[in-house]
């Protein structure tokens, strides 16, 4: 996947979620971190999270780190092909 397939996922992101921020950062040989934070106004943020994980993803593989003690359901890190990052 390239930076415009995932810019193009992020902009589709934007508009149907209107209150969804996202950084994207590209890590080198095809990996992407995707950090998205939203849903403060939903009634279930948790499944409004899980929808818009849901529709950047699509049916690509991707890693998704979620925070320790599970009382942040604001904020979704996913990583896109994790097993590409080069470690130096």
């Amino acid at each position: 996947m390239g930076n415009k397939e995932i810019t193009t996922r992020i902009e589709s992101i934007r508009k149907r979620y209107n209150d969804v921020k996202c950084k994207q950062v590209v890590l080198g040989n095809g990996a992407y971190v995707v950090i998205l934070r939203g849903g403060f106004q939903s009634s279930n943020p948790q499944q409004y999270m899980d929808n818009v994980v849901s529709e950047l993803v699509g049916k690509d593989s991707y890693n998704e780190f979620i925070e320790k003690f599970l009382d942040n359901p604001w904020v979704r890190i996913i990583i896109f092909d994790f097993n590409n990052i080069v470690f130096e």
